[in-house]
């Protein structure tokens, strides 16, 4: 059952564009929901073993009273003045926590290898048919039932409607998802977890199943039209088969050999993809506010630059489920940072931003752990989603927070084998030691490799 629970939260992350686009007899809502429903199925069903939850403390350590500071400050916005709907403001909440539930879920469930045999292969055949479904989306007319979004009102949008790279009128493809946000929050998250999987995995063709779905849906990356998507996604590719040491190895370099040739197939193949990221690059004005959000991910920057109410306007009012409530506001922010702040206020802000950084720390704790323990592949996928971490919006997206958080389980469940009850956890926590392995896992010495 454990194995078919995480098919269905799979596919519920990730099927649910189809069904608000070519189901619309059904309420959409169903559908934005139904992910939360089959994770909270399995929060209560599988509840996380105590080897879990010991993990994840010694990971997250010295952040948790964060969390708990962020959650009391979240409830509290609910009464805010400013706050307009307490539904839309628990839809806000729920934004902000509950997927945090997912990786010891996961994780728990994947301490079974034949269920994690499983998993693997439903993630990578997954993988593979919504990045056959993005080939052809882009090769199909932006205007095509293919290229359908979603359906508002009974009223249908195309990517013709608001998402076309000018330069080549071609779509900028949203695969599966209803809006193109979705899919590259794909591109991103499952690439960098397929390929880790694919090196560390025994079975043969399994590997191969992970590897060939990591290098399909990396060939997609400029298809979503996104600049961003396509140097973070290169980005953080190189870095995990850095880490997982492709560079020095037989195989590994049999890997990069192959995943060139596939790149080099997917420009001759699809070549106006890459000319529709090059020319939005020729943008200069919208490139440079791109740099100026970046420089915001520092919250003295953001507290500087960006405008916010001080008391903030209550949980759940930037959200974007805010027009299905008809609800209007002087704030309207796009950027997440921007509407932490304006939510939020400062302090919220703070909260939320350094429990953020409480997961680059437990990531970094991880890998540190996984590379000791010579599991550079798994390391490799820790370390990407650190990088991540900051990058993705996992408050205001809920495919993003979905889907991190998802590979974060399976980065999970591969630490917890690796920290025994039995062996003493060091409780020293500061930055030179997450950022040395041979000193941040000095306690783990009995551990075997």
């Amino acid at each position: 059952m454990e194995g078919l629970w995480f098919i269905a939260l799979f596919s519920a992350i990730c099927l649910e564009g189809l069904g608000r686009k070519y189901l619309p007899q059904i309420p959409s809502v169903a559908f934005y929901f139904l992910k939360d429903l089959v994770l909270l199925y399995g929060y209560f069903r599988y509840r996380p073993p105590a080897s879990v939850v010991r993990t994840i403390r010694y990971l997250y350590r010295g952040f948790g009273i964060v969390v708990v500071a962020g959650m009391a400050w979240t409830f509290l916005e609910l009464f805010n003045p400013a706050q307009e709907s307490i539904v839309l403001g628990l839809i806000g909440l729920r934004a902000y926590w509950l997927w945090w539930l997912a990786p010891g879920v996961i994780a728990g469930v994947l301490q079974n290898s034949k269920l994690k045999r499983r998993s693997i292969y439903a993630l990578a055949l997954m993988a593979i048919g919504i990045a056959i479904l993005a080939a052809f989306q882009f090769s199909s007319p932006a205007s095509s039932s293919l290229n359908l979004y979603t359906v508002k009102d009974g009223e249908e949008i195309h990517a013709s409607d608001m998402a076309v790279v000018y330069s080549t009128g071609r779509a900028r493809v949203a695969g599966t998802f209803a809006f193109l946000s979705g899919f590259v929050a794909f591109t991103l998250t499952i690439p960098t977890l397929l390929l880790s999987l694919g090196l560390e995995v025994k079975e043969v063709r399994l590997r191969r199943v992970a590897l060939v779905a990591a290098l399909a849906v990396a060939a997609t990356l400029p298809m979503s039209g996104s600049r961003g998507s396509v140097l973070i996604g290169a980005g953080v590719l190189v870095l995990t088969m850095w880490t997982g040491g492709l560079f020095f190895t037989p195989i590994g370099r049999r890997i990069v050999i192959a995943g060139t040739a596939a790149a080099i197939l997917s420009v001759i193949a699809f070549p106006d993809a890459l000319l529709g990221v090059e020319s939005r690059f020729g943008d200069t004005e919208e490139t440079d506010s791109r740099f100026m959000e970046i420089a915001t991910y520092l919250p003295p920057v953001a507290l500087v630059v960006d405008e916010y109410p001080m008391a903030g306007i209550g949980t759940g009012m930037q959200q974007n489920a805010r027009s299905s409530f008809n609800l209007v506001s002087e704030w309207q922010q796009e950027g997440e940072l921007e509407r932490y702040l304006t939510e939020l206020g400062p302090v919220g802000f703070l909260l939320i931003w350094t429990a953020k950084l409480g997961l680059v720390f437990a990531l970094m704790r991880a890998y540190a752990i996984l590379k000791r323990a010579g599991k550079r592949g798994a390391a490799g996928a820790a370390l990407s989603y650190a990088v991540l971490t900051m990058i993705g919006d996992l408050a205001f997206d809920h495919n993003w927070q979905a889907l991190y958080f998802t590979g974060c389980g399976f980065i999970l469940a591969e630490v917890v084998p690796l920290l025994r009850a039995s062996v003493p956890v060091p409780a020293a926590t500061s930055v030179a030691q997450i950022a040395s392995p041979e000193r941040t896992v000095a306690a783990l010495e009995q551990i075997p490799s």
